[in-house]
C-alpha cells in the first residue's frame, strides 16, 4: 500500500477513486493526506465487502468516506472527474473509464500484468494516452466483473494452476508428467528473482519475448514448496525449465533450458535493463500506436493489442519513444 500510495501522490483537495475497497485502510489513509478538502470514493464489487469497508471507515471517524458497491471497471461517473484512481486487483486490459474519469495530468495507479508479469503502473493522463512514469514489480489478484481477465489461471488440479501466452493450448497431462518427475539443477545461469519470483527486467523480457513462458501458481505452497514460480515450457521437445527462488531446474530434455539461457543472453546483450528502464503507454483499442504487433526486435517494442486498449512496452534507450 505504501508502494502505490507514493506512486500516486495524492495531496490535499485531490478528489481519489479507490478501485477495491477491501477493509477500508486504505481509504482511510488516501483520505488522512487529501484531508477534509478532498473527496475519496472506494468501490468494491462484494456488497459484503463494501459493507464492512463502511463500518470499519465509520468507526475510525471516516464517515465521510463514499462507500460503493458496484463494478469498479465501470468507475464512479457520478463523482468523476478524479484527480487520482488507485486501482488494486490486476488487468491486463485498461478499462477506458478509468482514463475518462480521470482529469487530464491525473494520475492511475493500477497493477498491470504484462502475460506473466505483474507491475504496479503509475500512468499519467496525456489526452487519449496512459504514459507510464513509474513502475514498481507487484502481485495481484485478478479484476473481477464485466472487466475482468479472460485469462485466469487454467486448473491443473492438486491445487496448481497455470497461465501464460499459450497457456491455453498446453497439454496438462505432459505438464503434470513433467513436474513428477525429480528436476535437475541448471548450472551456469544466474537470474534475478524477487519476493514474486523471476523479478526484474529479465522477467519481464521472458514474457514479452518468449512465446513458451509460463506461470505457476499454487493455492496449497506448503504442498508444492512455492506459491509461484515462472519459467519455460516447451512441448515439442518434452521439456519444462524453472526459476525458483534457489535454483534454476529443468524437467525432461534440457531445451527449455537452452530457450532461457538464450533469452538471458539477449537480456545481458541489451545491457540488462531493469524496471526503471521500462517504459509502458496505453492507449484505446483501435488507435495507431506506431507500432505493429509483428515489427517489434529483441529489444522491442512490443504490441500488446487488448480487447478496449493497445498496450506498447519498450526498454528506454532501445530506439523507440512512444506516441
Amino acid at each position: 500500500m505504501a508502494i502505490m500510495l507514493e506512486q500516486l501522490e495524492p495531496t490535499p483537495g485531490h478528489r481519489v477513486l479507490e478501485i477495491g475497497a477491501g477493509t477500508g485502510y486504505n481509504a482511510a489513509l488516501i483520505r488522512e493526506i487529501v484531508g477534509s478538502g478532498g473527496r475519496v470514493v472506494t468501490v468494491d464489487i462484494q456488497p459484503d465487502v463494501a459493507e464492512e469497508a463502511a463500518s470499519n471507515l465509520a468507526a475510525a471517524g471516516y464517515e465521510d468516506v463514499e462507500v460503493v458497491a458496484a463494478d469498479g471497471g465501470f468507475g464512479h461517473p457520478e463523482r468523476a472527474p478524479y484527480d487520482r484512481i488507485i486501482v488494486t486487483a490486476s488487468v491486463s486490459d485498461v478499462p477506458p473509464h478509468w482514463r475518462e474519469q480521470l482529469v487530464e495530468g491525473g494520475v492511475l495507479v493500477v497493477p498491470l500484468r504484462l502475460r506473466t508479469q505483474c507491475l504496479s503502473v503509475g500512468f499519467l493522463r496525456a489526452g487519449a494516452s496512459l504514459r507510464s512514469r513509474s513502475i514498481q514489480c507487484s502481485g495481484f489478484m485478478y479484476l473481477r466483473g464485466a472487466f475482468g481477465a479472460p485469462e485466469r489461471g487454467i486448473p491443473m488440479g492438486d491445487g496448481l494452476f497455470i497461465t501464460g501466452p499459450e497457456a491455453g493450448r498446453i497439454p496438462l497431462d505432459l505438464l503434470r508428467d513433467l513436474l513428477s518427475q525429480t528436476p535437475r539443477r541448471v548450472g551456469g545461469l544466474v537470474v534475478p528473482v524477487d519476493s514474486f519470483g523471476l523479478g526484474g527486467g529479465l522477467g519481464i523480457y521472458l514474457a514479452l519475448q518468449e512465446p513458451g513462458v509460463v506461470d505457476i501458481f499454487s493455492v496449497v505452497p506448503e504442498r508444492w514448496g512455492f506459491h509461484a514460480v515462472s519459467g519455460v515450457l516447451d512441448v515439442a521437445s518434452r521439456s519444462l525449465c524453472l526459476i525458483r527462488r534457489d535454483a534454476v531446474v529443468v524437467y525432461g530434455t534440457d531445451d527449455a533450458a537452452g530457450r532461457v539461457r538464450r533469452r538471458a543472453a539477449e537480456w545481458v546483450g541489451m545491457g540488462s535493463p531493469g524496471v526503471e528502464r521500462l517504459r509502458v503507454e496505453v492507449l484505446p483499442a483501435g488507435t495507431d500506436p506506431g507500432v505493429s504487433a509483428t515489427e517489434g526486435s529483441a529489444s522491442g517494442p512490443w504490441l500488446l493489442g487488448q480487447r478496449w486498449s493497445s498496450v506498447v512496452v519498450w526498454f528506454e534507450d532501445q530506439g523507440f519513444r512512444g506516441t
